[in-house]
């Protein structure tokens, strides 16, 4: 699904995080790739993997990739994609896991949407192992586990927000960067901010098949965390809107 027009400028901007995601890192791309024209570009940045990931990323020889290498030390998920969305040109900008796989016609149903709204979300089939095969399979929707509401109150005490379901116009960006200090997570952000300022429209269509395993960066039920550190978390979040990213 190329152009011919290589002097255009970005449309799409795809900003992908990546962390030792060499198992599915391939299977992630190549979902992406045929949905891409020739002046979209992916942006990966990566936080100094350990394994593969970066070889993988590199034998697509693909001019529409570009790579940011991790720094001295590692900034974990949220402000990794970060410099991602730093980098990004495009006048959408989409947000990818490393680890899913994007469904025939998403990009194009997403672009849809965003004609009408500043950001859009859209529902995920989560996908999981067959018990202890290598068989991956789909189960709940992710609707189903994590409804979404529109509301800043509601989303601010309970967030709907998943980043891999989410593009936006690039004008959010100018709103939404830099990240706040001490962000728990960039989806929960950016959906306020967009909120706040913003349109949003939901499309209850599954889009993408959201790979779950024991190394998820986001977890779909629970932080994981304890009641004060979640306190602190909203309590920033807060006043970062009120007043603006510190």
């Amino acid at each position: 699904m190329q152009s011919d027009s290589s002097n255009a400028p970005v449309r799409i901007s795809v900003c992908m995080a990546t962390y030792n995601g060499a198992e599915f890192i391939g299977m992630q791309l190549e979902s992406i790739l045929g949905q891409l024209e020739a002046n979209d570009e992916v942006v990966v940045a990566d936080d100094g993997s350990t394994d593969a990931t970066l070889d993988y990323i590199e034998s697509f020889n693909d001019s529409r990739i570009c790579i940011i290498r991790g720094g001295e030390r590692p900034l974990g998920p949220t402000y990794n994609l970060e410099r991602a969305l730093v980098e990004a040109r495009g006048e959408y900008v989409f947000i990818t896991d490393q680890d899913d796989v994007w469904l025939p016609g998403k990009v194009a149903r997403v672009l849809g949407g965003l004609n009408e709204a500043t950001l859009v979300l859209h529902d995920a089939y989560l996908l999981h192992r067959a018990g202890s095969s290598e068989e991956w399979i789909r189960g709940d929707l992710l609707s189903q586990i994590r409804p979404f509401a529109r509301g800043i109150f509601r989303n601010w005490f309970k967030n709907g927000y998943t980043g891999n379901c989410m593009a936006f116009r690039r004008e959010l960006l100018a709103k939404a960067l830099p990240f706040p200090a001490k962000l728990p997570m960039h989806d929960q952000w950016l959906g306020l901010v967009a909120e706040k300022h913003f349109s949003v429209e939901y499309i209850p269509e599954a889009l993408v098949e959201y790979r779950q395993h024991k190394t998820n960066a986001t977890r779909i039920t629970g932080s994981g965390k304890g009641v004060w550190q979640r306190i602190k978390w909203r309590v920033n979040l807060l006043k970062a809107l009120i007043c603006g990213p510190e």
